[in-house]
């Protein structure tokens, strides 16, 4: 019921470019929406709409004094059960972004004063009443519209709004394979899994089950899966390295878990980067990713990925064990936790102790501070000692990331934000 004609909003967002060719662009919760009166319209109908240039040019001085380097204007095609942009949408698009390029960019160069200089992305996105299409445009260019490739809602699940044409054309996910999955995952939660693309850091004992167990689930069967590590295997990591073996010794854990994994999964994509989760190509390559999904040993890695997940809103899901055997009390404990930006508190304010604060603070300190902190008493030295481990206690830990990942996209019940246990004591304690 209403009035039946097409309307426009405006959103500001960041976009950012990880060096790969990709480009992704970052919607928070709180970002700017402009969305307009009838009385802001120099031309409203059922199929076409107009802002008055006044008001058009008021938001645009505004988005220039800002940092945002991106504009989406949002419109609606109320009439279309399915989306598409019309041939006056196009033309409408071309003669925004020919102003953007030719007037507006240089105007920032020129006169500082008004706003810092940046190139502006300009996207489009229209609504209908099954779904929607995006697309960047850019009038510079031999083909001006480039479809966007997917608009993903990061919440208690997550959901993928749209998908573009061609990524859908990528290699089917094996149904066969996923058949046993059809009675609690359905077809279109099973495609998102497929079309996913997965950064896992730390390819040791708890990561290469993680990485094994998380393509049987069905992630990233066509999308990629991205494997970061620096370490070489050892001969005491054969004991839980996943289809580990003696002539592996010396060599990349990335590169030995990507060869394992393409034998079990061919055709699969995955990328194997052996390097420190610091390492620039590391970094550009979590920034590409959908999810970051980690098995690590240490709490400065964690905090690192806990600022890359807040920076870029990618929801980032940790599993670790830890085994004790103080007083002849041996135990067994796992811990999950998840960071959703935007839902969810990150580590360091959460209620719970996520990590050893003094102990990251040290490791990112130059060697002139940590001695001078060390002199002073703020550092204690201990000995290096492997931690222990148990390949049993591995699987455990995989499995419960891998549940409660699932549970993120299928939305069974609320996502887990902590999960903590003790084998000795019988504890499991669940936070949502």
């Amino acid at each position: 019921s209403g009035k039946r004609v097409e309307r426009i909003s405006f959103l500001w967002t960041r976009a950012y470019q990880d060096g790969l060719g990709n480009t992704t662009v970052i919607a928070a919760h709180n970002a700017p929406l402009f969305m307009f009166d009838d009385d802001c319209y120099s031309h409203q109908s059922a199929a076409h709409c107009r802002l008055m240039p006044e008001v058009l040019n008021g938001m645009l001085i505004l988005f220039a004094a800002s940092d945002y380097n991106t504009l989406i204007n949002i419109h609606d095609h109320w009439f279309d059960k399915t989306s598409g942009f019309s041939a006056l949408d196009d033309a409408g698009d071309l003669d925004f972004d020919t102003y953007l390029r030719e007037r507006f960019e240089p105007m920032l160069k020129k006169h500082r004063h008004i706003g810092p200089d940046r190139s502006i992305f300009n996207i489009a996105i229209v609504l209908a009443k099954r779904g929607c299409e995006a697309r960047v445009i850019n009038s510079n260019k031999k083909n001006p519209f480039n479809p966007l490739a997917s608009l993903d809602v990061i919440g208690d699940c997550l959901k993928r709004v749209y998908q573009g044409r061609s990524t859908l054309r990528g290699k089917k996910a094996q149904t066969k394979v996923f058949s046993r999955h059809r009675d609690f995952i359905s077809n279109k939660h099973q495609r998102l899994m497929s079309h996913l693309t997965l950064a896992l850091i730390g390819c040791g004992g708890v990561g290469s089950i993680l990485c094994e167990s998380l393509l049987r689930t069905g992630f990233g069967q066509s999308a990629a899966i991205i494997l970061i590590d620096d370490d070489r295997l050892e001969e005491s990591n054969l004991n839980r390295f996943q289809g580990g073996k003696p002539r592996m010794v010396g060599k990349p854990k990335a590169y030995l878990l990507a060869r394992q994994l393409r034998g079990m999964f061919p055709g699969q994509p995955i990328k194997a980067i052996s390097q420190s989760v610091y390492h620039p190509d590391a970094e550009a390559a979590l920034r590409s990713a959908d999810l970051i999904v980690a098995g690590l040993d240490n709490d400065e890695a964690r905090v690192f990925l806990n600022l890359i997940a807040l920076q870029f809103y990618l929801p980032y899901f940790d599993a670790g064990t830890s085994i004790t055997a103080k007083n002849a009390k041996t135990d067994f404990l796992t811990r999950y936790f998840a960071v959703i930006p935007g839902v969810t508190a990150c580590m360091e304010c959460t209620e719970y102790t996520l990590f050893n604060r003094e102990r990251v603070i040290n490791a990112f300190l130059d060697r002139e501070t940590l001695q001078a902190r060390a002199a002073a008493g703020y550092v204690i030295d201990e000995p290096s000692v492997s931690a222990p481990s148990v390949y049993a206690l591995n699987l455990r830990s995989a499995g419960l990331l891998t549940t409660e990942l699932l549970n993120y996209i299928c939305g069974f019940r609320p996502t887990a934000t902590l999960i903590s246990e003790s084998w000795r004591t019988g504890r499991f304690q669940r936070s949502d």
